[in-house]
């Protein structure tokens, strides 16, 4: 059996950054089933020695699906670096593993490549179950990486839409530099031919359901360069709920939820009710393959893990991972996200890659004043990407308006208005917008997926106190409060925000979910912002006959994600003597039509 490595990246230049995605799929498209251990040689040929630490290397793969083109690449494992072997990188499959997939994409990336010949060879080595050869012998695939002599360019690939309805057009365009041009959907090749004037453009009269990636592969002598875009085409804007636990699994309830800081993953805290009592179970994760549907992977937690993190069972959740992790860590943050009575100034720790047993680590006595109510996110502070926590109500039953940020959840800054570190922590620095908690907060995303700017709006002046209807946003430098919108326009009750995505000209891609007018039939809202010449606005959707998604009360607290291009939701709230109920999770997902509806 032969394995080819057709639309890989093998261009390097000296001194510039390094990125080699290497595609390798079996020759007659049969699908691969990995076992044992995956490794790439030779990396001392393109990166200096003392850089090698630091190189990233990813597998991420096209899993072999009924239908070819159902779902988008996922990223399976990252490569862990051996001290006594730097110039090589390896991965061990478990005997167990049984995923399998339609081809494999390496990527390597580095700050700078250095390569003393025209040109030098990795050794990619695996072993395929499905390969039935006799005796089963490691594969061996040798690839061949060029210096940069005459450069292929992409200078644009885009498609004129990322989500639209199934069966519409689409169009593919490009700008490039190259002798010839192979553009495929999936491995399939849809357009190929020799680069002319640069420009051109490639129509799909109608766009099947699923998720499908295209990728542009440039080609200059033995040089070539790709990229990838991904489209989505779906058949009706609605809320689903078939992501939550089903079956055997139905006994579990969804607690809390975050996605990824990579956003290829949703993390929840799983609950299960015995005897009249509700306890921590475990952790519950799904991937950007499986994340329609109510395939749930777990990690498990022991008795004492449990009882560690109870405390910090509604707080803040979110997902980091540093160089060198595999999984990374979760992080549960300060007190409740809606129990008045919940404060602490206390971070539980769950460190995915440890062993079971030893995951949970807790921070205690942190700088900043204990709270509940508060709210956090992930955005980048200098050069580094933190956890940004901000307002809250303190034990005193004051709201707050400070920001924290850390990189690791043990060390902490306060910062000011204009994002500097203050120096002094027992004087927190105030932000132009009022004291409040149970705010809702969001970030936006550029059109790179780079987090952009951040958004907090709403929130209580103090428990049982008015409403702060007004919303801010960050743009990494300074505050600016949205004129003239208001949350709802006027009374509201615990609304969200949530980034979805542009998805017409005009949009910024923010929403406002939940709260109603207490003074009319407590209607439930659920509006775009949009932004038509520099004048911030909101245009209300179709709600949905589900009444009881958007429902939530002056002891709501709305938590939401962005993944998949979806908007995820679920509600928590303060039941009081009957405790924290929770709704099942929302995912909505956006069309682009003329208006965008709510189908149930």
């Amino acid at each position: 059996m032969g394995y080819v490595t057709t639309g890989s990246s093998n261009l390097v230049r000296n001194g510039d950054a390094l990125k080699l995605d290497i595609l390798i799929s079996e020759e007659n498209l049969r699908a691969i089933l990995l076992m044992g251990v995956f490794s790439i040689g030779n990396l001392e040929t393109i990166v200096e020695k003392e850089d090698l630490k630091n190189l990233s290397c990813e597998l991420w793969a096209k899993i072999d699906d009924t239908n070819k083109l159902a779902t988008f690449p996922v990223k399976i494992c990252e490569f862990l670096f051996d001290s006594n072997d730097p110039g090589k990188r390896s991965y061990i499959f478990p005997r167990d593993y049984t995923d399998e997939y339609t081809y494999l994409i390496l990527k390597i990336r580095a700050e700078k490549a250095t390569v003393t010949t025209p040109s030098t060879e990795l050794l990619i080595t695996f072993k395929d179950k499905k390969d039935t050869s006799v005796p089963r012998e490691i594969v061996e695939i040798p690839f061949t990486v060029i210096v940069k002599q005459a450069k292929p360019e992409i200078n644009l690939f885009e498609s004129n839409y990322t989500v639209l309805q199934r069966n519409k057009a689409v169009v593919l365009s490009w700008n490039i530099k190259g002798e010839r041009y192979i553009l495929r959907e999936g491995l399939q090749e849809l357009q190929k031919g020799e680069v002319t004037t640069g420009s051109g453009n490639y129509l799909i009269n109608s766009v099947a359901s699923g998720d499908h990636s295209y990728t542009l592969e440039v080609k200059t002598g033995d040089a070539s360069i790709t990229k990838i875009i991904q489209v989505r085409a779906l058949g009706e804007s609605k809320l689903y709920t078939n992501a939550n636990p089903t079956g055997i699994d139905a006994l579990f309830t969804i607690g809390n939820f975050c996605v990824s800081q990579d956003s290829s993953f949703l993390f929840s805290l799983m609950l299960k009710t015995e005897g009249g009592s509700t306890r921590i179970n475990h952790v519950g994760y799904t991937n950007t393959n499986e994340g329609f549907s109510e395939n749930w992977q777990r990690v498990t937690l022991s008795e004492e893990e449990k009882n560690s993190l109870k405390p910090f069972a509604n707080s803040p959740l979110l997902h980091l991972k540093s160089t060198g992790e595999l999984h990374g860590r979760l992080f549960f943050t300060g007190g409740s996200y809606i129990e008045p009575m919940k404060f602490n100034n206390r971070v539980a720790i769950l460190n995915l890659d440890a062993e079971a047993g030893a995951r949970v680590v807790i921070t205690e006595a942190l700088p900043w004043s204990s709270r509940t109510g508060h709210s956090a996110v992930l955005f980048p502070h200098g050069d580094e990407e933190k956890i940004w926590l901000l307002g809250g109500v303190d034990e005193w039953g004051r709201a707050l308006n400070d920001v924290w940020v850390s990189g690791n959840g043990k060390d902490w800054d306060n910062i000011n208005a204009n994002g500097s570190v203050n120096v002094n922590k027992n004087n927190p620095a105030k932000m132009p917008w009022s004291p409040r908690y149970l705010a809702g907060i969001t970030v936006e995303l550029d059109n790179n997926g780079n987090r952009k700017e951040l958004w907090i709006g709403g929130g209580f002046s103090e428990i049982g106190g008015t409403e702060t209807s007004d919303i801010w946003k960050w743009n990494k430098n300074s505050w600016m409060e949205i004129k003239p919108l208001k949350i709802n326009t006027n009374s509201y009750l615990s609304s969200g925000l949530s980034f979805v995505g542009k998805d017409t000209i005009d949009s910024t891609g923010i929403f406002l979910l939940g709260g109603y007018q207490e003074k009319t039939d407590k209607k439930k809202y659920f509006s775009r912002v949009t932004l038509n010449n520099g004048d911030y606005g909101s245009s209300q959707l179709d709600t949905s006959s589900v009444e009881f998604s958007f429902d939530t009360t002056k002891d709501s607290k709305i938590v939401t994600g962005f993944f998949k291009g979806c908007l995820w939701y679920m509600v928590l709230t303060d039941g009081g003597d009957r405790g924290i109920t929770y709704s099942i999770l929302f995912y909505w997902v956006p069309v682009v039509t003329s208006q965008t509806l709510i189908l149930t």
